[in-house]
């Protein structure tokens, strides 16, 4: 008689599974353009110049980020915060696939999230589906999650690609593995070529000092693929809204004017190698001054596989690029004592941190931010926007 119950739940856990998996199709059919972007960096940027392009074609498009901060961007741009109650969850790309099929929108381009393998191949190939997808880069972070080297984090994008998708991949980042995926999928693989919007950067040679040239070159080559216009294509970029962890410069002057900082948001590039990439950007913007270049590291509690990738980073770099290095947040205390060339940053308010840095460094000072943006770095970056003029790219 025990078996009895036994065999009745299963069978209704059999007709649940059943339904979900109807009622996804039925979502997902009623989405006529499904896009995914997938990828170590540059996620939510990419997420947000391709639904910006995609609307100044004239789709309704819905958008969905889930980096610096998680947003629901709307048909006509407007943002709506991903309310989470308890753990994030790829529940969410439920929802996101409900809402699209509600409002009857034509494309839904979504960033991503999981981290461990088994969310990634439900998320990508038992949830949204996606008709093309987006790999930005492969980096080395989140590694405990993902694996310790580049081919083992491929590995883990790779099982983003579903049956039958067309994948666009930067020339750079292109490797065999992503070959095999697509190809055992019997999908196309789209490689984009360095320089493939050389065209937009003749006509906005600003983008390539706002934008990494490899994101516009995915953004410009998805969008030929999908016959939009050139000048379409330049306008959405333009018009692109970006959030909190976007690259961003602050000219500051000191109370007493004696002193001007330059401020740089460099918080959300997470792993060394990006950071490194951004600093390049960095001093090619700034004009040249005699202060310092000082690293301004936040380091989170929930990342310590990144505080450890930092440390290991820092130990081997000569740091010849940096003056000096702060460190603040979470680990900061045991970052300080196994890195003795850093210094302790005790407070994670703005306010302290600036009052520091300002009596401690010289006029013309670059302050860079870097590590983490959640946290002091969202708190810095928020205080550094109300008290810094923006620097024009």
């Amino acid at each position: 008689m025990k078996v009895l119950p036994l065999i009745f739940a299963a069978m209704v856990f059999l007709l649940y599974l059943i339904y979900e998996r109807v009622s996804l199709n039925r979502l997902r059919n009623a989405i006529p353009l499904r896009i995914s972007v997938t990828g170590t960096r540059g996620k939510s940027s990419v997420v947000r110049m391709i639904a910006s392009v995609l609307r100044e074609d004239g789709r309704k498009v819905i958008a969905k980020t889930t980096g610096s901060q998680a947003r629901l961007v709307l048909p006509d741009a407007h943002e709506v915060e991903v309310t989470r109650r308890g753990v994030t969850s790829i529940i969410e790309q439920k929802r996101l696939l409900k809402t699209a099929a509600k409002i009857k929108a034509d494309c839904l381009v979504a960033e991503i999230m999981s981290l461990h393998p088994e969310n990634h191949y439900v998320e990508s190939q038992q949830m949204l589906l996606p008709h093309i997808v987006v790999i930005t880069n492969v980096r080395e972070d989140h590694t405990e999650a993902m694996g310790k080297t580049k081919e083992a984090i491929a590995a883990v994008l790779s099982l983003d690609i579903p049956a039958k998708a067309k994948v666009f991949v930067p020339e750079k980042e292109n490797r065999p593995l992503f070959e095999t995926a697509v190809k055992e999928a019997a999908g196309e693989l789209i490689v984009v070529p360095e320089e493939a919007a050389i065209s937009l950067l003749r006509q906005a040679p600003d983008l390539h000092r706002k934008e990494f040239r490899s994101n516009l070159d995915l953004v410009y080559g998805l969008g030929q693929h999908l016959h939009i216009d050139p000048n379409v294509i330049l306008n959405g970029i333009r018009r692109a809204r970006h959030d909190i962890g976007k690259f961003a410069i602050w000219k500051y002057r000191s109370p007493d004017a004696k002193k001007t900082f330059y401020l740089v948001n460099g918080f959300a590039a997470n792993d060394p190698e990006s950071t490194w990439q951004l600093l390049a950007k960095v001093k090619a913007i700034l004009p040249p001054a005699g202060g310092q270049l000082i690293g301004l590291l936040n380091l989170r509690a929930d990342r310590g596989d990144r505080t450890k990738q930092w440390l290991e980073f820092l130990r081997r770099s000569s740091l010849d690029d940096f003056s000096r290095i702060y460190v603040v947040g979470a680990h900061a205390q045991i970052f300080r004592r196994k890195l003795k060339t850093a210094s302790l940053l005790k407070s994670q308010l703005p306010q302290a941190i600036m009052k520091t840095l300002l009596a401690e460094l010289e006029d013309q000072s670059v302050i860079f931010g870097c590590g983490n943006i959640k946290g002091a770095g969202e708190l810095l970056v928020d205080h550094w926007n109300k008290i810094g003029a923006t620097y024009e790219l």
